[in-house]
């Protein structure tokens, strides 16, 4: 079996620098990219490149031994890495994205953080360079990955749990920015988006007031009733969605690290059916959600292989860039 080189371009939060007590090398949660290729038995960290120097050596020192580069050009003409991982902040994808799909030789696949770009212009010129260049993209839309919302995917797909009655997901910090992760987790669990409402309501300016925390109603093919509704992230942060179904309600928690299942009771003290509620009947389970980056840089391993479809696409991201900007 072949081992993969990779490449971070950018060495900040979710590329490679978290404090150590989160996220170390060998440690059990794994919430950095550069954790995710050093844990990984076949995949090779190449290089890091970030243009602050300081942040750079940072990050070799944490994950090293590794090259350190200022600039994507110089890194690709002496590593030549089969992986690229595009972790700068979201107003520089394009310009980084259009550089890796333009080099002479090209890369073998290319991992980009959530949302592709700023607009769904930038995201079909780069799916056009990409189909033109024939690099795949796989895009982290990070739930996709956690192994707890596969297994919940295909119960959905099951129809064990009936049909879905409505959902309603409480985040924070932009409707583009935090919004993104839920939108696309709604229709990997529901279908396509049918309609895309912007409510009247209260919203936030808690991260940027070019990406506002906004009330939204959805519709979805398997869910007609998905409510975004809008927190103040300058308080605290919240990213809970719950759904209930026919047969019963899950809840996903704690930013997402568990859901828990509210199964029905039959008859309760008023003597008609609801949900079960008493402790002893709620089912609470990890997601996953913690070791997810793992699973990303394994899925694009199994792809690499030939051995799997990658579980999150440019085109995925696309979809997504639509309903950010109520388009059809």
């Amino acid at each position: 079996m072949n081992n993969y080189t990779v490449a971070i371009i950018g060495a900040g939060s979710i590329g490679a620098i978290k404090p150590n007590h989160i996220d170390s090398p060998g440690g059990a949660n794994i919430l950095t990219h550069a954790n995710a290729v050093y844990q990984h038995p076949r995949t090779r960290l190449a290089a890091i490149v970030d243009n602050n120097l300081t942040t750079a050596i940072k990050a070799e020192g944490k994950w090293g031994p590794t090259k350190i580069y200022s600039d994507v050009a110089s890194m690709y003409e002496k590593e030549a890495p089969d992986i690229a991982i595009c972790a700068v902040p979201t107003k520089h994808h394009y310009s980084v994205m259009m550089e890796l799909l333009m080099l002479s030789s090209p890369l073998r696949l290319i991992i980009a953080e959530k949302p592709l770009c700023r607009n769904l212009v930038e995201a079909n010129t780069i799916k056009e360079q990409s189909e033109h260049t024939d690099i795949p993209i796989a895009v982290d839309y990070i739930r996709r990955y956690a192994r707890g919302y596969r297994w919940f995917k295909g119960v959905i797909d099951s129809s064990k749990l009936g049909q879905a009655l409505n959902c309603r997901v409480l985040y924070t910090r932009g409707w583009k920015h935090e919004g993104c992760h839920a939108v696309d987790l709604i229709r990997y669990f529901f279908g396509e988006c049918l309609v895309t409402q912007f409510l009247r309501g209260q919203a936030f300016n808690d991260r940027t007031d070019m990406d506002l925390t906004v009330p939204v109603h959805l519709s979805f093919e398997k869910c007609r009733n998905v409510i975004f509704q809008p927190c103040d992230g300058r308080k605290y942060g919240i990213f809970e969605i719950d759904i209930c179904f026919e047969n019963a309600r899950y809840r996903f928690i704690d930013n997402g690290l568990f859901f828990e299942r509210y199964p029905i009771l039959e008859e309760n003290e008023w003597g008609h059916k609801s949900l079960n509620y008493r402790l002893t009947s709620v089912i609470r389970q990890e997601t996953g959600l913690n070791t997810a980056l793992y699973d990303l840089v394994d899925n694009a391993v199994n792809f690499l292989d030939g051995n799997a479809d990658l579980l999150c696409t440019d085109d995925d991201a696309i979809e997504v860039h639509k309903i950010l900007e109520g388009a059809k």
